[in-house]
């Protein structure tokens, strides 16, 4: 087992990738604080831990609230009394229904002449709440989390933090200003914390998937869907399990020498 013994933290784990993270560390071996702003998806997944054979604590907290983190931090660590890897996992997506009924109009374009001449007007009729909560959440969220994480790991001289980027900090994509402004953030933030801490014994790298088959991809209509899978080279979404299994990686003794890298799982989609 790649984790024996160690002791993650990951947020945003009731669904999604970060529940997928959160089993994948138990098989190999983790306890796991499971973190969620729900607290019942959150205990759930903690159950699903401990059926594994390892600890488990249910965590719930908004990541977006620094004084909610710091509670959190100090549950886990009440509970499993010590951390050697966090997971900046927990993310939302939240798309205007105008900017959809856009998006397939821009389609449409691109599928009949081949170009667009049209906006999406996401960007132009964004509300302040709207991009105060995606960046609070994304980015807030992980430097939250990660000042706490570190308060633990400098002390004891090890560990590992993973950020979940996205290929939209990568590339940015239309439509979803304010998820690829936080997720480039991440991307930047990650490259100063790892030069930082990496003499203390503390790695820290990011993953930027592509498009996952989870929930977040609710947002999209069934024919941006089938154009993603169109322009991807794979010819298909990207698994949950794909991206756990990447998360592992970077939480092993394999990954001892990554310090500041960003793995892109996405199919070809950005290479």
């Amino acid at each position: 087992m790649k984790l024996q013994g160690k002791v993650a933290l990951v947020t945003g784990a009731g669904s999604g990738l970060g529940r997928e993270i959160a089993l994948a560390f138990a098989r190999e071996g983790c306890a796991v604080g499971v973190n969620d702003i729900r607290a019942e998806p959150a205990a759930a997944v903690a159950r699903e831990v401990a059926a594994l054979g390892v600890a488990a604590a249910a965590l719930p907290g908004d990541v977006a609230d620094g004084r909610a983190v710091y509670k959190m931090f100090a549950a886990h660590i009440g509970t499993l009394r010590t951390l050697d890897i966090l997971v900046n996992n927990a993310g939302t997506a939240f798309t205007e229904e105008h900017v959809k009924r856009n998006s397939e109009k821009m389609l449409e374009q691109l599928m009949t002449t081949g170009r667009s001449s049209m906006s999406l007007e996401a960007t132009a009729t964004m509300t302040d709440g709207h991009w105060r909560r995606s960046l609070a959440i994304h980015l807030d969220g992980t430097f939250y989390c990660t000042r706490e994480a570190l308060k633990i790991m400098e002390a004891q001289r090890r560990g590992c933090i993973i950020n979940m980027a996205s290929i939209a900090g990568l590339t940015g994509i239309a439509g979803a200003p304010d998820y690829s402004a936080a997720k480039a953030g991440i991307l930047g933030f990650t490259k100063s914390v790892a030069r930082e801490v990496i003499g203390a014994g503390i790695r820290v790298n990011a993953i930027a998937p592509g498009y996952v088959d989870t929930p977040l991809l609710d947002v999209l209509t069934p024919v941006m869907r089938q154009m993603i899978v169109a322009q991807t080279p794979a010819g298909r979404l990207g698994t949950p399990a794909e991206v756990a299994a990447t998360a592992v990686f970077l939480a092993s003794d394999d990954a001892s020498y990554f310090v500041g890298q960003t793995l892109s799982p996405n199919g070809g989609l950005v290479i």
